[in-house]
C-alpha cells in the first residue's frame, strides 16, 4: 500500500476520531447543561431525545469510518513489524496495538450500555417524573449510572486516542520490545 493511501486512511481515521471524541465532549460539556437550563422538563427531554438520536447516527457513522480506516492500516504496519521476525510482540507496536484494541472494546461496551440500556431507561423515568416535577429514587440511581458510564466511556475514548498516538509514532512503536 502506498504512503499516499496510508496518509488518506490516517486522515479519515483522525476525522472519525475527532467526530467521535468531539461529540462526547460537546454533549457532556455543552448540550446537556444547556438543555437542563430549559425550564420545562418535557421540552428539554424532547430536545435531548432528538439530539441523542441524531448524534447516535453520526457517532455510528464515525465509528464505521474509524474501524474501516484503522483496519485498512493494520496490514502495512504488520509488514513493518514482521521485519523483527514472526512475533507480533517483537516490536512495541504489537503490545500497544493489543492494549488499544482492549481499551476500544471496553469503550464500545460502556458506550453501548449507556446508549442502548441506561440512557433510554433514564429518559423513560425522567418522562414519568416530569409531570410530578420530582425525581424518583430510581431515576436518581439510573442517572448516576449513566453519568458513570459517560465519564468512563469518555476516559476510555481518550485512552484509545492516546494509544493511537503511540502507534502512530513509528520511531517509538517500531522499536524492539
Amino acid at each position: 500500500m502506498s504512503e499516499t493511501v496510508i496518509s488518506v486512511l490516517v486522515w479519515l481515521h483522525v476525522i472519525g476520531v475527532a467526530i467521535w471524541l468531539g461529540g462526547q465532549i460537546v454533549t457532556a460539556a455543552c448540550v446537556i447543561p444547556a438543555l437542563r437550563a430549559v425550564g420545562d422538563r418535557t421540552i428539554w427531554l424532547n430536545a435531548l431525545e432528538g439530539f441523542t438520536r441524531r448524534f447516535g447516527r453520526i457517532g455510528v457513522a464515525a465509528m464505521v469510518v474509524i474501524v474501516i480506516s484503522g483496519g485498512a492500516m493494520i496490514d502495512p504496519r504488520l509488514d513493518q513489524v514482521e521485519n523483527f521476525g514472526e512475533d507480533l510482540y517483537a516490536a512495541r507496536w504489537g503490545y500497544i496495538f493489543v492494549i488499544k484494541m482492549a481499551l476500544w472494546a471496553v469503550m464500545i461496551a460502556l458506550i453501548g450500555l449507556h446508549q442502548f440500556v441506561f440512557g433510554p431507561r433514564q429518559l423513560e423515568l425522567a418522562r414519568e417524573s416530569a409531570e410530578a416535577d420530582e425525581d424518583t429514587p430510581e431515576l436518581q440511581r439510573v442517572r448516576r449510572i449513566t453519568i458513570a458510564l459517560s465519564i468512563s466511556g469518555l476516559l476510555m475514548t481518550l485512552l484509545v486516542a492516546g494509544a493511537g498516538a503511540f502507534l502512530g509514532n513509528h520511531n517509538f512503536a517500531m522499536l524492539p520490545s
